[in-house]
């Protein structure tokens, strides 16, 4: 493995074309804020969290790409990146029999991510051909202010960095069949502080 130190980060952006209303995204599209949604209008939904996504530009197809996001005093947020491999068709259909708050984000579904729910706990989904991989607890000693994420596409893998505690890996996936366009994905959630995509080294 090739420390992502050793590769520049790429210029990613946020993308204006599929923002949703629960969100804002600044105008240099590198800060992506969630908004209150009146509870009037929300009252009987089930809470879907993807409502609070936005992918990142430019899409990937090859190549090892490197960035890091600012989640400095965020309560909670989903960062990692995301391929168009499942129909959203079946990602629905799904949606009817998984009770889990986060079902949406396991592999299988095409999304590599990591996250942090509003009781400060790190989660990732296990990655596992199963149709019902186990929901990981990630261990961190120091809490990430700043996070990098390194995809390497030809080799199928995703990792997360700990910048703010030397680099350390927070977590790996080594098993990712990506087929199709992959994109980095947000998620700031319902916490108010922004995530922030940091500047590209020079």
């Amino acid at each position: 493995f090739t420390q992502p130190c050793n590769f520049s980060t790429v210029h990613v952006t946020l993308n204006p074309l599929n923002v949703k209303t629960n969100v804002t995204i600044s105008v240099d599209r590198r800060r992506v804020t969630s908004v209150c949604q009146s509870e009037a209008k929300n009252a009987g939904l089930k809470e879907d969290f993807e409502d609070y996504s936005v992918l990142g530009y430019p899409l990937v197809s090859s190549g090892k790409h490197y960035w890091e996001v600012d989640v400095s005093e965020k309560k909670a947020w989903i960062l990692g990146v995301y391929s168009r491999k499942v129909s959203n068709y079946w990602v629905y259909f799904k949606s009817k029999y998984d009770q889990h708050p986060y079902w949406r984000y396991k592999p299988q579904y095409g999304y590599w991510v990591i996250w942090l729910n509003d009781q400060g706990e790190y989660h990732a989904f296990e990655e596992t051909f199963s149709s019902d991989p186990s929901l990981l607890t990630l261990c961190l000693g120091v809490p990430p202010r700043r996070i990098g994420v390194f995809l390497e596409y030809e080799a199928g893998v995703v990792s997360f960095f700990n910048v703010t505690n030397n680099g350390s890996l927070i977590y790996r996936f080594s098993s990712c069949p990506f087929s199709q366009a992959t994109f980095p994905y947000f998620n700031p959630m319902k916490c108010h502080v922004p995530m922030v995509l940091c500047p590209p080294n020079p």
